[in-house]
Formats: structure tokens, sequence, C-alpha cells
């Protein structure tokens, strides 16, 4: 798409890509010297447009990474802890920032009134959670994604059976039903048996190319070593239902290791899924019980160019 000037609104911070930028400046270049300039690929000139798109680009990483960094399901290590005493909270020795989080999540539940609050924090303390989602239909109909009128859909990443159906039997308002694939049995005070349903989540896998071409004194193997790590941590970090903003992943690149990001230019990401016909290089959306995975073997491969 054309380059844009960065701007915040409602639907949060908006960034060009690293070729927006290099397009704009290559724009501007020809604007200068003239359309006949020659401009390929291994013209000086071109790879100095290529520095300069790359360090605007890694500006542009960390103008995001602030701003995410100030929403604590988004912000990570130091900059999650300095949010922490917001809840009165701090961080345990040794605990992650999953389970950092989900405290967080529990902590809030606790300040309100809202029933769905309370449920969703009682099921990430379920035993053997690791994260949950919580969906409402509080309408007369099916919704888009399926659940029906007047039910309640928790969708989890682990947990033992048992431990979630108790937690969202001891919490759903009455009246209200329970969707999902998974069926587990809960009990009252007196001993009697209640089914509720829930959703364990499902996989949905990505293969991630990132396009990269190799400067003057660059090392594939070390690069290689950075890179792909960096990349399969991020999609590690998706929760259920989030999607994954491929244009988000230049950032990511480029910080997998500060000293190697002179060495090298990223001049494309495709993301592919099994059986899909074409590649995708805006975002792919996870469906409501599903979060985007790339898988240990081939998940993420670098195109050499």
């Amino acid at each position: 798409m054309p380059y844009f000037t960065p701007y915040i609104d409602a639907t949060g911070i908006h960034m060009p890509t690293y070729e927006d930028r290099l397009e704009d400046l290559v724009t501007a270049y020809r604007n200068i010297f003239g359309v006949e300039a020659e401009l390929s690929a291994a013209m000086p000139d071109y790879q100095l447009l290529s520095v300069f798109a790359r360090a605007l680009d890694d500006t542009s990483a960390l103008v995001v990474q602030d701003f995410n960094s100030r929403n604590p399901f988004y912000a990570s290590g130091t900059a999650l802890d300095l949010l922490l005493p917001q809840y009165g909270l701090v961080r345990n020795p040794g605990e992650t920032d999953a389970s950092v989080r989900a405290r967080i999540r529990t902590s809030l539940a606790a300040r309100s009134t809202n029933s769905y609050d309370a449920l969703l924090a009682a099921v990430l303390n379920a035993k053997s959670i690791e994260d949950a989602k919580l969906y409402v239909n509080d309408t007369d109909t099916t919704d888009a994604n399926g659940i029906p009128a007047h039910n309640i859909a928790v969708v989890t990443k682990y947990g033992t059976t048992k431990s979630v159906a108790q937690a969202i039997f001891d919490h759903k308002p009455p009246g209200i039903g329970t969707y999902g694939s998974t069926t587990g049995t809960a009990k009252d005070a007196a001993g009697n048996s209640y089914s509720i349903n829930f959703t364990r989540y499902t996989d949905r896998l990505v293969f991630i190319y990132p396009f990269i071409s190799v400067l003057p004194g660059g090392s594939q193997a070390a690069i290689e070593a950075a890179v792909v790590p960096a990349v399969r941590g991020f999609v590690g970090r998706l929760g259920i239902g989030e999607p994954l903003n491929i244009p988000q992943l230049y950032g990511v690149i480029y910080g997998a290791d500060p000293d190697l990001a002179g060495t090298f230019v990223v001049t494309d990401i495709q993301v592919a899924e099994p059986g899909g016909s074409s590649v995708v290089r805006s975002m792919i959306r996870a469906g409501w019980d599903e979060i985007i995975v790339a898988p240990n073997t081939g998940g993420v491969s670098i195109r050499w160019t």
C-alpha cells in the first residue's frame, strides 16, 4: 500500500511498512534525480535507501512496542513489571509473563461487579490452565461464531476438564447455557452433578517466509540463528482468537539481534496456510477458538534473495 503518515485512532496505532517507506524514498529520489535514474537492487544508491528505510522501520517498531507496552496484556518483561503496581502486584521469582497477565486479570475481576469478569478470572485460576477467553451471546439468535442465544462459550488453552467445568458452573449467571465441544461435570453444594460445555483451542497453522538479502559482511548463519527464534517467539505469544499482523514481523526481525540489524535487508514477508492457494502479506485472522501457530519444523523458513 502507498506510504502514509503514522497515526493513532480508535483502533490503535498505524505505521507504514518497510516496503511502503522504501517505495516512498525511491519515489523521492526519482523526483530529485529524474525518473530515468538507475535504481536496481544492485545499485549502491538503492542499497543506501534500503538502509534508510530499515532505520525508519526500526524506529516504527520501537514506537509500536512502546505503545503496546502501556497495555499489560501486550507488555512483557520489565515493561510489564512497571505496570504491576497499578494492580497491587509484584512479579514472583521465576514467574512468566503469561502467569503475571493471568493474575492481572484476576485482580481486575476482583474489583469488578461484572459476573462475566469473575467467571473468566475463575477459569484462568483453574488447574493447569495457561490461557482462556470468554464469549458471551446475550442476544435472542445464534451469533456469527455459532454460539446459541443466551449462551456463553469459554475457550481454554490447557486446564483440566473438571476444574474448568467447576469454575464455569460456580460463576456463570443462572439461566445461561454453556456452549462448546468439550463437556465436563460440575457439582453444586449438595453434590448434584451438572454438564458444563466449553471448548479447547485448536491450532491454526501458518508458514512464515521472510525474504532476506544479506549485505556485505553479513552472515546467513548468524542472521538465521537470530531471526527464526525471534519470529517463532512472536507467533508463540499470540493468544486465543488473536490475529497475526504480518507487517509487525519486520520490526521483530530487525530487532532480533541489534548487532546484526545492519547486515541484512528484509525485502518481503509472505505467510501461507496449509492448502492455501496464495500467500498473505497483511494479516491472518484466527477463528474465535483458534491460536495461530508456526510449526516447529518448517514454520519459519528464510528465503535468501
